[in-house]
């Protein structure tokens, strides 16, 4: 029996997933009725895996036991935090566990539709979900045609529970009034009809086909007593290895910073941020288990489990400037205390590196500014400054005392890590680069570029490349480096080292691509079929075609990339 969500490959189509997995559970799921199925989900001890944790099974018996008859699933696969990027992973590698769990939740509740809502942005997993419909319509397994996939903006607030209700209502990202919860007051609601709506991420819904076809025993073995089953974690900032990785709840924040994300490459890790929404985790607190109650009990928190590492170089002043702005500037300006006191905390925390601006009592006022944001909130966004900005402040202390006695010193600033896509190749996360441009009113200053013409040609030496990477510190503690060598436009060559052994699981890319072996040799999986490379040796592969990778030797090769 598997309860693990992510597959050591990709499903490729429907039937792959069925191979792996057995049967459908939508199948086992219709022989239930909606008491015995969200029984089981409550006996699994499933919590929802978006940030607060609430229990599953009490959510779903909720819309269960409703009076108002007209219900509503809604998958939330808006994916924003800071640091996140699991639902996102999780589309691209098996879409189908998450649309049996929306079937079985929508067959559960007796619901009218079903809406998927996700940021247009995410054209590679809207092609996967609306793929998986298809295929999964077929195969009859999906009968129902009030499946929706909408597509949204690109706004932080698009991911709140309540703002993307609203979107779906009336195409804007604006949280509602905060008294009462979608489970309660849903979908078109109206004084006669509230229209609850069962609303959760992705990860959660991907978990109830594995515990209705598998058992919830077997899913409450896993994990820790609080937190029962498998987490989803995304590590990313000053780690060797970012990624998304699946363990069971309450491993050690250390054994996944170090061991699985190989620690930062340079120096130790200062502190670690659970997202935005959470207080920081300072390094003695590092062996922490990584499960809801565990976090909670040491003033942060899981939230969506997306870890950012802040290694010893960084200035925490910098990473709470960089919070403060971003959540000053993803507030909807609907209540005022939010819009104005984040504004206070943003200025203040910017004036700390201005000697005109500096002044004694600067964190005192930011922090003033952070803790009157929430009042009267209708999201859990002012909060998450409340909350995350004061526990920097408390505890760097001296940092901050550091900067208000010397404005001048100077530090590199902390981008904020928003993660738009994931290189396989480089085992890499690809960052927002515009957020820094984007203003509190939603829009972008964009400054015009002044374009220099492209150089008619180039030249690289490719042996002095290959012993750069090799005498660099990250092949000392990974498998795998890799460098851009050229990127213009759509067009992208990168050279990768690996040691024997290491691999690039299957995946697809969006244009034609060349890999051609420098040093070494490499396995290669083409769909179905197996190619072995050589030194001079050269596979060219056409858009879209599914294909893995395996070094037989310490092999350095290049890929190109074009379309």
């Amino acid at each position: 029996m598997t309860y693990r969500l992510l597959p050591d490959t990709a499903y490729l189509n429907y039937s792959s997933y069925l191979k792996t997995n057995g049967s459908s559970a939508v199948h086992v799921a219709d022989k239930l009725n909606g008491q015995a199925i969200v029984q089981e989900i409550t006996n699994s001890g499933l919590r929802g895996r978006g940030g607060a944790g609430f229990p599953t099974g009490v959510k779903w018996n909720t819309l269960l036991v409703h009076p108002c008859r007209t219900r509503y699933v809604v998958c939330n696969a808006a994916e924003g935090e800071p640091g996140t990027f699991k639902d996102r992973y999780l589309l691209r590698q098996n879409p189908y566990a998450v649309l049996e769990g929306l079937l079985i939740a929508a067959h559960a509740i007796e619901a009218k539709a079903i809406f998927i809502g996700i940021k247009a942005t995410f054209e590679k997993e809207i092609r996967r979900i609306e793929q998986a419909i298809n295929e999964m319509r077929t195969a009859g397994i999906i009968l129902r045609e009030d499946i929706q996939v909408l597509r949204g903006p690109g706004e932080y607030l698009f991911g709140e529970e309540k703002a993307l209700l609203n979107q779906i209502e009336s195409g804007l990202p604006l949280p509602r009034e905060a008294h009462y919860p979608p489970y309660e007051k849903g979908l078109f609601a109206t004084p006669q009809s509230p229209n609850p709506a069962l609303v959760s991420n992705v990860e959660t819904f991907a978990h109830v086909p594995s515990i209705i076809r598998e058992g919830a025993s077997g899913f409450r073995e896993l994990g820790t007593a609080d937190t029962p089953g498998t987490v989803l974690y995304t590590i990313s900032g000053d780690v060797v290895r970012p990624g998304v990785y699946e363990f069971e709840a309450g491993i050690p924040l250390s054994k996944l910073i170090y061991e699985v994300a190989g620690g930062p490459a340079n120096g130790q890790v200062k502190a670690v941020l659970s997202g935005f929404s959470a207080g920081v985790i300072k390094a003695d607190r590092l062996d922490t288990p990584a499960d809801f109650g565990s976090l909670s009990a040491i003033g942060s928190g899981l939230g969506s489990a997306g870890f950012i590492v802040l290694g010893s170089g960084r200035s925490i002043v910098r990473v709470a400037q960089a919070i403060a702005r971003f959540l000053y500037v993803e507030s909807c300006n609907q209540c005022p205390a939010c819009k104005h006191g984040l504004r206070i905390a943003s200025s203040t925390l910017d004036g700390m590196f201005d000697p005109q601006q500096s002044h004694v009592h600067a964190s005192e006022l930011a922090l003033f500014g952070a803790r009157s944001a929430p009042q009267a909130n209708r999201c859990y966004l002012p909060v998450e400054a409340s909350l995350l900005l004061p526990s920097l402040v408390e505890n760097f202390k001296s940092e901050f005392d550091a900067q208000i006695m010397d404005a001048q010193q100077k530090s590199p600033t902390f981008p904020v890590p928003l993660i738009t896509d994931f290189d396989e190749e480089s085992h890499h996360f690809v960052y927002d680069e515009t957020f820094a441009l984007k203003n509190p009113d939603w829009t972008y200053n964009v400054p015009t570029p002044l374009e220099e013409p492209a150089p008619l040609w180039r030249s690289l030496d490719l042996e002095r490349e290959i012993d750069d990477l090799r005498n660099g510190a990250s092949w000392k503690t990974s498998d795998r480096v890799a460098k851009t060598l050229i990127k213009q436009g759509s067009f992208r060559v990168v050279l990768t080292l690996m040691k024997a052994g290491a691999a690039l699981k299957e995946h697809r890319a969006e244009g034609n691509v060349s890999i051609q072996v420098l040093r070494g040799s490499l396995h290669l999986r083409i769909d179905q079929d197996a190619l072995e490379l050589h030194a001079s040796q050269m596979a060219v592969l056409n858009p879209g075609v599914s294909h893995s990778v395996e070094a037989g030797m310490e092999t350095a090769f290049l890929i190109s990339i074009s379309g």
